[in-house]
Order: structure tokens, then sequence, then C-alpha cells
């Protein structure tokens, strides 16, 4: 079996395919998992959704809910029975009805709000690829990227301040900026369980240190957009190497 995390993946498209729907032609057992985290594409406060082979998403409802092998649904609806029986050792991982009712509509609003996000990335792309400063994020042949965050790379050669002075400049400018994400090997409980070091993984931690998230939200208005367009650019000119060859020809 294989086991996908999509957890940021929501609408992304491989070849024209939705993320999530490959199970029918997979040649293995395959589950994709998302997540509706506050902070997602598709939100319902917290939860997430599995796709898979149907047989198996079935199975999957029972550990998702103290192994009982009918649901509150199945129980007390207008055809429902009273009767159940707890079938496995399961878990109490059911999204709550009200949730769901909410992710129903999200939905519904999805190709609107991913196509509000492919347009402040094209604002953001054109504003920034002109920047040697800048490594700005690319959408690969065959892809249909969920744009869920914007990560923006910082080439250490072309600008004289860290990635995290350039997020206090931000902050300064009342622009509020992230990094996703910080690598395992550098969180306390894995370096200490694991005697990890910094140079144990040096791609992730070399990316790491030049990486931040720009806002990028279906709910952003143009004028937002602008603010954090005119924020990043007034930084990278403040902080440029070599000021004449800042930008790209």
């Amino acid at each position: 079996m294989v086991i996908e995390d999509a957890a940021h993946a929501l609408p992304a498209k491989y070849k024209g395919r939705m993320i999530g729907s490959m199970a029918s032609t997979s040649q293995v057992p395959l589950f994709t998992c998302f997540s509706f985290y506050a902070t997602k594409n598709l939100t319902t406060g917290e939860g997430g959704m599995l796709t898979g082979p149907p047989e198996l998403v079935e199975d999957a409802r029972i550990w998702s809910l103290h192994g009982m092998s009918r649901d509150a649904w199945k129980r007390y609806g207008s055809e429902g029975s009273w009767y159940y029986e707890v079938v496995r050792p399961g878990f109490k991982y059911n999204m709550m009805d009200i949730q769901a009712a909410i992710g129903l509509h999200q939905l519904r609003k999805l190709p609107e709000f991913h196509a509000r996000r492919r347009e402040i990335v094209q604002k953001y792309n054109s504003a920034f690829s002109s920047f040697r400063q800048f490594q700005i994020p690319i959408e690969k042949k065959n892809v249909e990227h969920a744009w869920h965050i914007y990560v923006l790379r910082l080439n250490a050669e072309f600008i004289g301040i860290s990635r995290n002075q350039f997020i206090d400049e931000l902050r300064a400018r009342d622009i509020a900026s992230s990094v996703h994400f910080i690598p395992l090997h550098l969180q306390p409980y894995y370096r200490d369980k694991y005697r990890y070091q910094r140079r144990d993984f040096p791609v992730a931690y070399r990316e790491y240190n030049r990486m931040l998230s720009l806002p990028l939200f279906a709910g952003m208005s143009d004028q937002d957009v602008d603010d954090v367009v005119e924020a990043v650019v007034a930084i990278a000119d403040q902080y440029a190497i070599g000021a004449r060859a800042a930008r790209s020809a």
C-alpha cells in the first residue's frame, strides 16, 4: 500500500488529474490524505479527508469511529437501526458533522478560491522575477500547483541581509510572513533523540535558511497584494549587493 501525504495539495493536478483521484488506476492500494486545517485552501477549521479504493475507505471509517460498524446516520436515520457492533479497536478520528457541512460549502467555492490564489501568484511572480536577489517558485510541466503557500527564496550573493532579517524588515512594514518549514533534524526532540547535527542534512538546512512564505490567501484584496509587493521590492532594493546589477536584464 502507498499512503500519499497530500495535506497541502488540494486542488493540485498532475497530467490533468486531481491529486487524490489516482486510486482507480493504481497498481497497488493507494490512500491520499488531505488536511483541512484553518490555513489550508479548503478548511473545516480542523480535520481532513481520505481518498482511496472505496472498500478500503469504508474500512477506514470503522477505524475512525471507535471501531463501530454503524455510524450515527446509519443508526438513527429514517431507515436505520439502533444496533451496532464494535468490530475492532478503533479511535475517535471522525470529523464532526458541523465541520463536514462547512467543508461541503467550501468545496463548492474551491475553484474560485484557487483561481484567486493563482492571480496573486502571477502578480508576485511578475513583480519578483526580475530580481536576482530572489528565486521564485515554479510550476513544473504537467503540474497544476495548489498554491497553498508562496515560498520566496533569497539568493545570498545578491542581498545583504539574512532570511530572518528580511522577515523582520517585512514586519516593520506591517507585512506578516513565515517559514515553511523548519527541518525536523533541527527540532529538539529529533535532534536530541537521534543526535542529529545541522550538517547531517545540508540541503534541507541550506534551503531552510533562505526561504520565507509571503501572504497568500483567497481573501487578499488587490491592495493587500500591492502592499506585499511594495514592501518586498523596497527591501530588495535597500539591501541589494551591487545595486546597479540588482535586477536581471
